[in-house]
């Protein structure tokens, strides 16, 4: 996986401890750091109209820049394991 986005690092113990169980980063490997709707449809399987509406209603976490949302594999990780976690 890469270590750079542009200029930013890509921290990836905290990526690695976002998939304590490690189904997700192989797959992710071939995927930007900062991912579109597109791409985060296409890696769970759904629809880019699903994945913006989970980013409009903060179910999962990203940014938008001006009409167009980003989403960070962090971020990705942190929804796919959201009912996972032990408190």
């Amino acid at each position: 996986m890469d270590d750079k986005c542009g200029d930013m690092e890509v921290d990836e113990d905290r990526l690695a401890a976002a998939d304590p169980e490690g189904l997700y980063l192989f797959m992710l490997g071939g995927y930007p750091y900062m991912m579109t709707p597109d791409q985060v449809a296409a890696f769970t399987g759904t629809t880019s109209q699903e994945i913006r509406k989970l980013l409009a209603r903060d179910e999962m976490r990203g940014c938008r820049i001006g009409v167009r949302w980003l989403v960070p594999k962090l971020a990705l990780l942190n929804y796919l394991y959201k009912d996972r976690r032990v408190e």
